[in-house]
């Protein structure tokens, strides 16, 4: 991962200037319109599930949106913005949704989300979750300042840490995303949380050009 991380970066220039820890910073996969008040974001489900395997030759009980998980992402978007989500499902083997919902405890997370689970109805069909590699439209005006979730509604994956951040701001100009460098596990080098983060400016890209047939 790291090997390959570095030299994606060397090839499109994206070493200098990468976010530190807990610095707002706008990736890739995020488009602001400040005239029109509109945010652009591609998320995908398990972008990098091939690498783990190359890596590990084996499934990790990771699940993630655009490389992050269990929260140690946030995507932060301005109060009464119209947000514009394109979810694309990544896995090579699994089925998932996205739903905007409430902040959880770990112990008060349900087994799966229903619709009425989804703040301002914003979820994609079905619940179970899009097969792989289809993609689905998620449409919504981020009406109330404060924290919410992006999870996968489906049986377990909640429970299992497929979920980020997301926070509704008054007074944001544009939309952003902070990286918690301090809800990784602690097992994982430090140099994998940089590259974490460095990736994840190309990680939709990356993946969309995969699905579409552009890398092998």
């Amino acid at each position: 991962m790291a090997r390959f991380a570095h030299l994606a970066l060397l090839a499109f220039g994206l070493l200098p200037g990468i976010a530190l820890a807990g610095e707002p910073f706008v990736p890739s996969w995020i488009k602001n319109d400040p005239a029109a008040k509109t945010v652009a974001i591609e998320i995908v489900a398990d972008w990098n599930q091939v690498e783990r395997y190359r890596r590990d030759n084996i499934r990790t009980d990771i699940i993630d949106f655009n490389g992050y998980w269990d929260g140690n992402l946030t995507i932060i978007v301005p109060e009464e913005w119209s947000v514009q989500i394109e979810f694309i499902n990544g896995s090579s083997n699994f089925r998932h949704g996205l739903m905007v919902t409430r902040v959880y405890a770990r112990s008060d997370m349900p087994v799966k989300l229903e619709a009425e689970d989804a703040i301002w109805g914003a979820y994609t069909a079905p619940l179970e979750g899009i097969k792989i590699n289809e993609k689905r439209q998620l449409n919504f005006v981020a009406q109330q300042a404060g924290n919410y979730f992006l999870a996968c509604p489906r049986q377990t994956h909640l429970m299992d840490g497929h979920w980020i951040g997301f926070e509704v701001r008054g007074n944001l100009v544009r939309a952003v995303a902070i990286v918690h460098e301090d809800k990784f596990p602690q097992e994982q080098p430090q140099d994998a949380h940089r590259v974490a983060r460095a990736t994840s400016a190309m990680a939709s890209s990356w993946r969309s050009l995969q699905i579409r047939g552009g890398l092998s």
